[in-house]
C-alpha cells in the first residue's frame, strides 16, 4: 500500500484525472450493464416519477440513462466539467450541476440519492461528514444507496493508468452513523459477484 503521504496526493488529484479522461473514461466504460439489478432494487423503493439525486453522475451513463428511461426527475452532480459536458450533450433534458459532493448545498430535498462508484472517492473523515448531507438532501423515507469498501481502509484504484483515491469505514461504522441519522440499512452486499464485486448498501430514511 502506498504511504500516507502519497495516498493524500492521490486523493487530491483524483477529480483531476477524471477530468483530463472524462471522454476516454467515458468511451472505454464496461458496457455490461452489472449495476442493473441493484438499480432496480433502488427503484423498488421510489414513487413514480420520484426525484433523484445522482452524485458523482459522470457522464451519465448507464446510471442517470437507465433512471431517465424509468420516468424519473434526475439531477446530476459532479466535479468534473468534463464528465458534466458529455452528460448535458447527451441528456438535455436532465438538470446537471457542476459542484463537489463535500460541498454541495442545494435547495431541494429528493426521494433518493444514489453515489455509485463516487462516495469512495472521499477520505474517511470526508465519508463520516458527508452522510449528515445527504440526510440534509433526503426528503422523509428517501433512499440512499452507495457503492462502498468491503472493509475499513484506503486504496488506489486506476483510471487510464493513473491512481485514483478509495476509502470505506468499517460496516459497523456505516451502521453506526446511519442509524445516529434514522437511517435503517434495508440491503447490503459486499463483493456481490453479479455487479463486478462491487460492494453495496442501500438504506431508507424513517418516516
Amino acid at each position: 500500500m502506498e504511504s500516507k503521504i502519497n495516498l493524500k496526493d492521490i486523493h487530491h488529484n483524483t477529480i483531476d484525472v477524471y477530468e483530463r479522461h472524462a471522454k476516454a473514461w467515458d468511451e472505454y466504460r464496461p458496457n455490461i450493464f452489472f449495476e442493473k439489478s441493484w438499480l432496480d432494487i433502488f427503484i423498488s423503493y421510489l414513487p413514480s416519477h420520484a426525484s433523484i439525486l445522482d452524485v458523482g453522475c459522470g457522464a451519465g451513463r448507464p446510471i442517470a440513462e437507465y433512471l431517465l428511461k424509468n420516468r424519473f426527475s434526475v439531477t446530476g452532480l459532479d466535479a468534473s466539467k468534463a464528465m458534466l459536458e458529455i452528460a448535458r450533450e447527451r441528456y438535455p433534458e436532465s438538470n446537471w450541476i457542476f459542484a463537489d459532493m463535500r460541498h454541495m448545498k442545494l435547495e431541494q430535498r429528493f426521494d433518493g440519492i444514489i453515489s455509485w462508484d463516487g462516495f469512495f472517492h472521499l477520505s474517511q473523515q470526508e465519508q463520516r461528514a458527508q452522510f449528515a448531507t445527504f440526510d440534509a438532501h433526503l426528503k422523509n423515507a428517501g433512499v440512499l444507496m452507495l457503492t462502498i469498501g468491503d472493509k475499513a481502509g484506503e486504496v488506489t484504484g486506476m483510471v487510464e493508468g493513473e491512481k485514483v483515491y478509495h476509502s470505506s469505514l468499517s460496516i459497523e461504522e456505516y451502521r453506526e452513523i446511519l442509524g445516529s441519522l434514522g437511517f435503517h440499512i434495508k440491503h447490503l452486499k459486499l463483493k456481490d459477484p453479479e455487479c463486478d464485486y462491487h460492494s453495496v448498501l442501500l438504506a431508507q430514511k424513517h418516516v
